[in-house]
């Protein structure tokens, strides 16, 4: 009986003697981190470079080279902190008691490198203990997967209604069967959303007169302001949105984190693009996919 004891003191010993601390944990991924956290330091100098290198030149055709350039290294940026994440990922899984690592995991689940993990960010949030799950970055986490599914590409687009900036009712449901629609969320004090907008125009130009219509939804808290840019920047041939006007939870249905944000919806109401942030390469994506659709 003794001898029975002394074998389960040992094992539990060895047990308790095995388990990582928090602290433990915490530096293993900072130390996993190590690689990723020198490249995010090397963009984030050569964007600042690029920022002075843009307000110092002129010529707008050098301008567009360097803002091309600058596109180039967020997306660099990206794809690092995608890295990251896998790491995250990876290392939650055999250390699915580690609250820094759920908690760095559930910081990227509304951001760019996250928006093609959703199968990843539930099974680490399905396997995380209760503690973690009670948590607020728990229960935050529980909510995020809730609206990233919702809105996810190949997910039936949230409906939504209410009235237009011309005060006539409005509703994504009475675009389906008849219209591709790009939603495009923005605000009057978005400096890039409002750089985007003559972009938009030609895609408005290019297939207003097909199966084809912009709904942008803005989340400006002033409707004066918002309908001042509207007319400032021309843009009232197309539908417009407010979220404070209708008091609509649109933004949370379509998991919108950050603008401009923007949503392709075909005609049986299924997202099929969905682009978070500016930049170039988002135009070529959106532009691409428009081209491929009605052949030109």
């Amino acid at each position: 009986m003794k001898i029975i004891l002394h074998l389960f003191i040992l094992f539990f010993s060895i047990i308790c003697f095995a388990q990582k601390t928090e602290t433990e944990m915490t530096q293993e991924i900072n130390q996993l981190h190590s690689n990723t956290i020198r490249v995010r330091n090397s963009i984030a100098s050569l964007i600042a470079n690029q920022r002075l290198q843009i307000k110092m030149v002129a010529d707008s055709l050098s301008k567009e080279k360097l803002l091309l350039k600058t596109d180039s290294l967020w997306n660099v940026s990206d794809r690092n902190d995608i890295e990251e994440l896998k790491l995250n990922i990876e290392y939650f899984k055999e250390n699915i008691s580690c609250v820094y690592c759920f908690n760095l995991i559930q910081q990227q689940v509304g951001r760019q490198p996250g928006k093609n993990f959703y199968t990843d960010f539930e099974i680490v949030y399905n396997n995380a203990s209760e503690k973690i799950k009670k948590s607020e970055a728990g229960i935050t986490m529980a909510t995020q997967l809730k609206f990233f599914k919702q809105s996810m590409i190949g997910s039936i687009a949230p409906i939504f209604q209410g009235k237009d900036i011309s005060n006539e009712q409005i509703s994504i449901a009475d675009f389906k069967e008849k219209k591709y629609v790009l939603i495009d969320f923005w605000a009057s004090y978005c400096a890039p959303c409002r750089e985007e907008l003559s972009y938009i125009k030609d895609l408005y130009k290019s297939y207003s007169n097909e199966d084809f219509e912009i709904i942008s939804i803005s989340l400006d808290d002033d409707f004066l302001k918002w309908k001042n840019a509207i007319l400032k920047e021309n843009i009232e041939m197309w539908k417009h949105f407010s979220v404070t006007q209708n008091e609509s939870p649109v933004k949370e249905d379509y998991f919108v984190n950050g603008i401009p944000h923007k949503v392709l919806i075909d005609k049986n109401g299924i997202i099929i693009g969905k682009w978070k942030g500016s930049g170039e390469l988002n135009k070529i994506a959106l532009q691409t996919q428009l081209k491929d659709i009605f052949g030109h």
